[in-house]
């Protein structure tokens, strides 16, 4: 049964003759006759009761009557939602944002022309740990996220842009001895307790600053935590020091100190967007739009794309 001929039957149904039927689809009654036909042949079974005088509807004509007009509507919805989905015009974005990532530098302007250039997108912005983030997207919960790039490395089916640079530091309290000390390097913190999110929140993450601290000759104490609070606490306390990046919002906490390192191989990382292959949401095409806008604003020094 063909979208016209569901059109012809419902006109057929509510005039009950198929000349006023045909007038008022623009077409001759033999041709209407032959579609209401062909439809009662592949449904097989009668729509009409049809004498020289009277059409009247079947038992099974009114239960179509009464379910196809709704039928139609919803479907002729659908497809005004997908255009204008595929338009840009209306739909969701769900963003996932690492929990310490620093957003002041690149998202506010990109979110406030987003949401001006397309307001009845419905947008979303939520903060996660490391180990979450992927795991949200490839469970369809985020359709966006903005994490630590060394954390995708091996994650499969992800289109992925590099937007930020970040440089990786060094955490410690203010009242730590090193705490303002010249040209600090990761070797001068070999006697140190490290903090860091246990392996079992994310393994990149415990490899990364595990391999760090390995290749500068840091073999102490390394203490694995629950999430980001808890390496904060330990560090506010003066009980250990933690690897973290120039682009974190502990920068921000008044009991604590982030200090640049002088290691060479702590600097130049990225800060990565990245979006499963199989996900056709526009939104996400339209909002890296206005990202790479804003970062050719801003110049090269603050994001780079990617493959």
């Amino acid at each position: 049964m063909t979208l016209n001929q569901m059109k012809y039957f419902i006109a057929v149904a509510r005039c009950l003759s198929f000349t006023e039927a045909a007038r008022s689809l623009f077409m001759t009654q033999p041709a209407l006759s032959r579609q209401i036909q062909a439809m009662e042949e592949e449904l097989g079974t009668r729509l009409f009761v049809r004498d020289k005088k009277t059409l009247k509807l079947t038992p099974g004509g009114v239960v179509l009557y009464n379910g196809l007009p709704d039928l139609l509507k919803r479907y002729e919805g659908m497809i005004t939602d997908a255009r204008n989905a595929n338009r840009g015009f209306r739909g969701r974005l769900r963003i996932g944002v690492l929990d310490v990532y620093d957003i002041s530098d690149l998202f506010p302007p990109v979110v406030d022309r987003f949401q001006e250039k397309y307001p009845d997108i419905r947008l979303s912005l939520e903060r996660f740990s490391l180990g979450e983030l992927p795991e949200r997207l490839y469970q369809d919960e985020l359709d966006l996220i903005c994490t630590y790039g060394f954390s995708l490395f091996d994650k499969p089916d992800l289109v992925t842009e590099d937007v930020q640079k970040y440089d990786s530091c060094i955490m410690l309290s203010r009242e730590h001895p090193l705490a303002y000390a010249e040209g600090l390097s990761l070797e001068d913190l070999r006697q140190e307790r490290f903090v860091q999110l246990g392996r079992w929140v994310s393994e990149e993450g415990y490899q990364y600053i595990a391999n760090l601290l390995n290749r500068s000759g840091v073999h102490g104490e390394i203490v694995q935590v629950n999430k980001m609070e808890d390496v904060l606490l330990w560090v506010q306390m003066g009980r250990g020091v933690a690897v973290t990046t120039n682009r974190s919002i502990e920068k921000f906490n008044p009991h604590v100190v982030i200090r640049e390192l002088t290691t060479p191989d702590v600097k130049g990382h990225d800060i990565t967007m990245a979006w499963r292959r199989g996900n056709y949401n526009p939104a996400i095409s339209m909002f890296m739009e206005m990202v790479d806008e804003c970062i050719r604003e801003n110049g090269p020094e603050d994001g780079k794309r990617g493959n």
